[in-house]
């Protein structure tokens, strides 16, 4: 059997500088040769902040507490609406 050596062919500069400049984890693993796991363990370990998974194909941002203030809003549109009557 011939087991293929896997060899780096990015320095860890190189690596962060590609993240950092917005080019994803598994385009940077093909060009270095090695997985994109690798390249994620290799930015966590050098403490680099990684992106969320698919962040790059979101069309659109998301207000988490949109619903919240609809809700309070409501709670005090039905508190005045309660207490007049």
């Amino acid at each position: 059997m011939s087991k293929k050596l896997r060899k780096r062919t990015l320095s860890t500069e190189e690596i962060i500088q590609m993240y950092k400049s917005g080019e994803s984890t598994t385009k940077i693993a093909e060009r270095a040769n090695v997985s994109a796991r690798y390249i994620r363990l290799l930015l966590s370990e050098n403490h680099i902040e990684m992106r969320p998974r698919g962040s790059w194909k979101r069309k659109y941002k998301l207000n988490e507490h949109y619903f919240f203030t609809i809700i309070k809003k409501q709670g005090y549109i039905h508190y005045h609406c309660t207490a007049k009557s």
